[in-house]
């Protein structure tokens, strides 16, 4: 039976050095014959149907065959691998297949061939390097709603068959832009969040967040704006133990339509003040400028790793060109602070979302903050419970004036919406 080889980990080390103790005892003359391949198996000599034709790049492999003697070069398709002497013999050659090695596709056409070169001739065998399935990284909206575009991030999509959405529905409409982009309609029907899956010639690929998490909410989504069309008349626990906005009757805008920041889940909030902001401004406290949310717990465990977890929240904002976005973690003096301000790496020094998109923070992009001033070479926090200190597990989502110049009024609009914790790792 014939199987496909992965790349294998540090315990290999043990084979290896079985291997090599046998290397030592095995027959030392030298052939004057020509090499001899015969067949691969893997590295591991007590796996069962350890032979095989196709690997992939990066493996860890053992050519087996006779006349290995005076080896000179190990190539697969027609790209040289590096060898270790000690580990080879006249009929074994541990080897592994170089990780730049060309497959088909992306390539037109390969040989599909190992070669091995001794002092005595050369010998060829067919074996073909594949890629591995679909890798999912990101999307450009984790919670986008039925009929919206939605750009899948990844790499190796080749051949893909079809795209399932949470609860088994497949798209009907979808474009391979290239071997790391997607843009698909997402359909209608999805109630429950769950993972996204991309099917393509190598296997399958399942992205490691839940997609359309608002419809799900658990442990660490900790606000999302709805329950209510009043923001003067927060909605009961039993109504919507998510809506998470605290302070709602003196910061920020609460948006009940659907054409201010259109195709979003429900209703959100919005960061958009009125009044020009001199440079320094982070007066958080007035003219709609900031967003806090409720106490709440973030992890199952407050002793997780605090590299484990990212704070994500949707955003939609046009023509920004000035000032960041602050995420404090204690109320009023902020101990952490994180910072978002696409703009700055953007072509033309101004970014738009053009629609919802979801934003990703590590929590160890939370940095020390230095006389309630976000900076970037700040500390930053140990554990989960360090970072969110006396706040409980509120955020104050604010937007400042970073610069050097006052920032016009009315300049600046931002919705909010689906604020959570979740596991990155």
């Amino acid at each position: 039976m014939q199987t496909i080889a992965s790349p294998i980990c540090k315990r290999t080390l043990f084979f290896l050095l079985i291997l090599a103790g046998l290397v030592q005892v095995a027959c030392k003359k030298s052939s004057s014959g020509a090499p001899v391949i015969t067949h691969v198996r893997a590295i591991n000599p007590g796996e069962k149907d350890s032979f095989f034709v196709k690997a992939y790049p990066g493996t860890l492999i053992v050519i087996q065959g006779s006349n290995f003697d005076d080896l000179q070069a190990v190539l697969f398709n027609d790209v040289s691998a590096t060898f270790n002497p000690a580990l080879n013999s006249s009929t074994n050659i541990v080897v592994t297949i170089p990780s730049n090695a060309p497959t088909a596709p992306p390539m037109s056409s390969v040989s599909n061939t190992i070669k091995v070169v001794t002092g005595h001739g050369t010998a060829s065998f067919t074996f073909t390097l594949i890629l591995t399935p679909p890798v999912v990284t990101s999307v450009s909206n984790e919670n986008a709603v039925a009929g919206t575009s939605l750009v899948i991030h990844g790499s190796n999509f080749y051949g893909i068959s079809k795209i399932v959405f949470p609860g088994g529905i497949t798209a009907s409409n979808y474009n391979v832009d290239s071997a790391t982009q997607i843009t698909v309609t997402v359909p209608s029907g999805i109630t429950a969040g769950d993972s996204l899956r991309v099917y393509g010639t190598f296997g399958e690929g399942s992205s490691p967040f839940v997609f359309d998490n608002w419809l799900s909410p658990t442990t660490g989504f900790l606000a999302n704006f709805d329950g209510t069309s009043n923001q003067w008349s927060p909605p009961s626990a039993s109504v919507n133990p998510y809506y998470g906005w605290s302070q709602q009757q003196w910061v920020g805008t609460y948006v009940t339509n659907n054409t201010t920041f259109p195709n979003g889940t429900g209703y959100c909030v919005e960061i958009n003040p009125a009044n020009p902001k001199p440079k320094g401004d982070d007066s958080w406290w007035q003219d709609a400028n900031s967003i806090i949310t409720n106490t709440a717990t973030w992890t199952a465990s407050s002793s997780a790793p605090i590299g484990n977890y990212a704070l994500k929240f949707e955003a939609y904002v046009n023509n920004w060109t000035a000032g960041s976005i602050w995420i404090g973690t204690t109320w009023p003096g902020w101990s952490y602070l994180a910072q978002w301000a696409p703009w700055k790496t953007a072509s033309g020094g101004k970014y738009s979302s053009n629609g919802w998109v979801t934003v990703t923070i590590p929590l160890s992009s939370f940095l020390a903050a230095t006389s309630n001033t976000y900076t970037s070479t700040g500390t930053g926090a140990s554990s989960i419970t360090t970072l969110q200190g006396s706040g409980g597990g509120m955020l104050m989502i604010m937007y400042a004036n970073d610069g050097t110049t006052t920032i016009p009024g009315g300049s600046f609009a931002m919705g909010l919406d689906n604020v959570r914790i979740v596991p990155i790792q």
